[in-house]
């Protein structure tokens, strides 16, 4: 009888995470309780959705939507994110369902070619600062979070995630995994204008764009999950609309590096429209017309909108802001130790920085960030995980590939000027569905890790659907 029970939520969730509901849903619950703002009961409640589809759901990715989006709802409290910590109770659970998923559902563990550079970097993770962090630095859980999670959480996130795409999905993937990145992206956008219209009066009295804490890291979700809208509206038009929210999203975030790259990811998503059809070449120019008079009419003023809040003696940028500063400390760093750097969670810049609660002192840079934290042996590491990616993307040529080094680069420029990819989730995490995705996409050989080892394929325990 419980078997017959267990099949039959099991079916009703296979079928609830192919269906048209299943996006809707998970983003109404999101927005739901970011507008009743309660954001901490909706990352229990969108917790306890992801639980529910590792137990009773055949596909592992049914359930890294709803767990993604968690940490969305965390730019509701993003000066005071120990508000989240009554969530830790579904610790537990989580990782009991997980393994539970594991059991019933069990697959062949399996490495492609981005391994060697998760490992590579899991290791730099864990020397970085080898000699100048203490043994009760190294513990405290700010370090586990951030070197556990870059590192070695990482690396299984992709063995976990590779290893359930070798199987057939019965469903278009690629379509799939751009929608994921869809919902996400939209999900940003409109939490965004939420806090527009919770301070409405405030806008129209200092008629520029308000400021955001969590702008950055809103930017850096959006700037990877926009080629995706591109992508799908080469499949269906309407995902332009996609494109217009999350434009519009990273235009009221009042970042600067929304605004340059921002710009620059529109006018490739352009010519990636032109490309693959969805824009006839003869359209081109007239487009590009209207485009210029546009933004010679409407441009200065939008300009104005969008960056007055950034402006400081009449200058947006400047040679001695504080990420000049980090920079030029990271070099330092490196200099002085050159071969672990300092490490991940030292907090020896923190007279130039002081993120927010639960984050480390970032360099605001990638380059002076594996420089400074993790040196010689961060600089190798990342340099072969750079390389297996970019070669992975010149090895397909389909739009889907093309889309996803889109989101690459759009991670990259983040990164330049943010934490970018340092921050574990979203953003790592991000990147690691990217690569395993371009993996997949390029025919790229899965290597079963438990042959490698000389172990035998695990038995299922029992399939409650084919």
């Amino acid at each position: 009888r419980c078997y017959g029970g267990f099949r039959r939520l099991s079916g009703l969730s296979q079928r609830f995470w192919l269906s048209r509901a299943y996006f809707p849903f998970l983003l109404w619950v999101a927005l739901g309780f970011a507008a009743l703002r309660q954001p901490v009961y909706g990352a229990m409640a969108l917790l306890g959705i992801c639980i529910w589809l590792l137990v009773f759901c055949r596909d592992l990715l049914a359930s890294v939507t709803p767990f993604l989006l968690v940490f969305l709802l965390s730019t509701q409290r993003y000066e005071s994110l120990g508000d989240f910590l009554p969530c830790a109770v579904l610790a537990a659970p989580f990782f009991a369902a997980l393994i539970w998923h594991l059991m019933v559902w069990p697959v062949t563990f399996r490495v492609g070619r981005s391994a060697t550079g998760l490992l590579l970097v899991s290791a730099a993770t864990l020397l970085g600062g080898c000699g100048i962090l203490s043994m009760h630095q190294l513990l405290q859980p700010l370090s586990l979070y951030y070197v556990g999670c870059l590192g070695g959480g990482m690396l299984v996130f992709y063995v976990l995630l590779r290893s359930c795409l070798t199987y057939s999905k019965g469903y278009d993937l690629h379509r799939r995994f751009a929608a994921i990145f869809c919902v996400l992206g939209v999900c940003m956008a409109c939490l965004v204008m939420l806090d527009y219209a919770v301070r409405w009066q405030e806008f129209l009295q200092v008629h520029t764009t308000l400021y955001l804490k969590y702008r950055n890291f809103a930017t850096a979700l959006l700037l990877t999950t926009l080629p995706m809208s591109f992508y799908l509206s080469l499949k269906k038009p309407a995902h332009l609309l996609g494109v217009a929210v999350q434009a519009a999203g990273l235009a009221l975030t009042g970042s600067r590096s929304a605004l340059l790259f921002g710009v620059a990811l529109l006018g490739l998503g352009f010519v990636y429209l032109v490309r693959w059809g969805l824009i006839p070449r003869k359209a081109v120019l007239p487009l590009c017309v209207a485009g210029a008079v546009l933004a010679v009419l409407v441009g200065p003023e939008l300009l104005s909108l969008m960056m007055d809040s950034r402006m400081e003696d009449g200058h947006l940028f400047h040679q001695d802001s504080v990420r000049v500063q980090l920079f030029l400390r990271g070099i330092t760093d490196f200099l002085h130790n050159p071969v672990f750097g300092i490490g991940l969670i030292s907090q020896r810049n923190s007279d130039l920085f002081t993120g927010v609660e639960g984050s480390m002192v970032f360099y605001h840079n990638s380059i002076a960030q594996i420089m400074g934290s993790m040196g010689l042996v961060g600089i190798a590491a990342y340099g072969v995980l750079m390389r297996d990616r970019i070669a992975l993307l010149r090895a397909g040529k389909t739009p889907f590939v093309r889309a996803l080094a889109l989101s690459y680069l759009g991670m990259l420029l983040i990164s330049l000027t943010n934490p970018g990819e340092f921050c574990p989730f979203p953003n790592a995490a991000l990147m690691v569905m990217v690569f395993t995705l371009a993996e997949e996409a390029t025919g790229d050989v899965a290597v079963p890790v438990g042959e490698m080892l000389g172990f035998r394929p695990a038995r299922r325990i029992y399939l409650p659907q084919k």
